[in-house]
């Protein structure tokens, strides 16, 4: 499941949307200072987590 947030500052649209297409805490990095936490899902594979015409 995709996740949407905004809208958020932009420097160069003003205001925007992001949308996360990849699964919760799924990251190749651990980092101390990521807004999620620490990562439970570390991985270094490509995949399609959600289908192009479920996003469009």
């Amino acid at each position: 499941m995709s996740h949407l947030f905004g809208p958020v500052p932009s420097r160069r649209l003003g205001r925007s949307l992001g949308l996360d297409i990849t699964p919760y805490k799924t990251c190749t990095f651990d980092c101390v200072y990521c807004q999620l936490g620490r990562t439970t899902n570390k991985t270094v594979q490509r995949r399609e987590y959600i289908a192009k015409d479920s996003i469009l």
